[in-house]
């Protein structure tokens, strides 16, 4: 079985436009609602592809959730991330209003509405340049700010509030920018979870609607490619010099320490 569980069910609520066909591979594995914990629980899953957006099945959440907490991939296309979730009745499927609880488990407090009105174009980050190239897969839409609370333990236990170490970083991969040359949004971001619950586990959001500009242009291609940099999962690396400050003539000493995280 593949690696890469894509959920993507034709008779499940979508927003935007639907992809034509994703086509199963030996790295891939394409379910559909009733399929999704099941796949999700397999051993061999690395990365949850949501095609979905906001929409999710309720009754997977906790299969979801405990895939993350295995420090697991994530991809995520479409809107705010798990917001609505989704429930069969009477042979359909209802969605429930939108709600924070789901996205919090996830350390993603709120995700707030950006408007794209500033925006005059996409470019994609240098310093991490995984959508190089696939600018032109996405138009100006609408988008959602990630608020996070990564900072879960408490240097000072006795006081309000929290200054321990962060559990996540966040990265943008793909920026709108305005006419003034401001960037303004950030359409696609990269969470990498270094420490906490979701230790080792790498997640891509993509907090706009797709349209058919990405499905023709190559756009499941390139959701493999995120995909699999996903399951390539975190890797932290510092480079630390001996000693804070140096005398006259002192010969400096750096020391690059690499880390695999892994939950």
């Amino acid at each position: 079985m593949g690696n890469i569980v894509v959920f993507y069910d034709p008779s499940f609520p979508y927003a935007g436009t639907r992809p034509g066909n994703i086509a199963a591979t030996d790295r891939i594995r394409v379910v559909n609602a009733d399929e999704l914990a099941g796949a999700l629980h397999a051993e061999t899953a690395e990365c949850f592809v949501n095609l979905h957006g906001s929409y999710f099945p309720k009754e997977a959440w906790p299969a979801i959730l405990n895939h993350l907490r295995r420090g697991r991939g994530l991809l995520h296309i479409g809107g705010a991330p798990f917001r609505v979730p989704v429930y069969r009745e009477n042979g359909g499927w209802v969605a429930e209003p939108e709600q924070t609880a789901y996205h919090q488990q996830l350390q993603i407090h709120e995700a707030l509405a950006v408007d794209p009105a500033p925006v005059s174009t996409l470019v994609h980050n240098a310093d991490i340049p995984l959508f190089a190239g696939k600018e032109t897969l996405f138009t100006v839409e609408p988008t959602f700010g990630l608020v996070l609370h990564v900072t879960r333990a408490s240097d000072h236990p006795q006081q309000i509030g929290s200054s321990g170490p962060m559990d996540a970083h966040i990265y943008p991969l793909l920026k709108g920018v305005s006419q003034e040359g401001r960037e303004v949004a950030a359409p696609a971001v990269l969470i990498e979870n270094t420490k906490g619950a979701f230790a080792g586990g790498r997640w891509i959001f993509i907090n706009q609607q797709v349209g058919q500009p990405f499905w023709d242009g190559g756009g499941a291609q390139a959701i493999q490619e995120w995909a699999q940099f996903c399951v390539n999962g975190v890797t932290e690396m510092w480079l630390k010099p001996n000693y804070a400050s140096y005398e006259p003539g002192e010969k400096p000493v750096l020391t690059l320490q690499v880390q695999k995280i892994a939950s």
